[in-house]
């Protein structure tokens, strides 16, 4: 449990930072363009992320780390259900 709140915790600040970085690069331009560009990088920050996510959750497992490949794979859920989730009410803004 307790390496599912560290590497939960981690990866929901690694959203907070690319989403804020992302927004902060994709300003200037107009408002309709502003928003794709946002959810299309947000889009694929968070699948690579994912993807990351479900590499460790594999290699963890693979290690015979049956607790941390819980913790990752709970972790990529989380990553996709937040992720996407704050693409496109950041898109929204």
């Amino acid at each position: 449990m307790k390496s599912l709140k560290r590497i939960a915790g981690i990866n929901l600040l690694v959203i907070l930072v690319y989403s804020v970085l992302i927004r902060i690069m994709s300003m200037g331009g107009g408002h309709n363009e502003e928003g794709l560009a946002v959810m299309i990088l947000s889009a694929f920050a968070v699948g690579i992320h994912v993807i990351t996510c479900l590499i460790a959750s594999g290699v963890s497992y693979s290690d015979k780390k049956k607790e941390v490949g819980k913790a990752w794979l709970l972790s990529a859920g989380i990553v996709l259900l937040v992720g996407f989730s704050t693409c496109l009410g950041n898109a929204a803004l």
